[in-house]
């Protein structure tokens, strides 16, 4: 199969999502943005507890 067969076929296949799966990706997403902004945060608040000058 060439390339744009390929294509052709998961166009053909593929179906627009539901708004039901849009939600259920912004909040995984969403939660996703929060637990790194969290690790981040925590990280730093321990770096500037250990190695800020007294």
């Amino acid at each position: 199969m060439t390339f744009w067969e390929n294509t052709k076929r998961v166009f053909l296949v593929a179906k627009k999502p539901t708004g039901k799966e849009y939600w259920n990706l912004a909040k995984v997403v969403g939660l996703g943005i929060i637990l790194i902004g969290v690790l981040g945060f925590l990280i730093m608040l321990i770096m500037t507890a250990f190695y800020s000058p007294l």
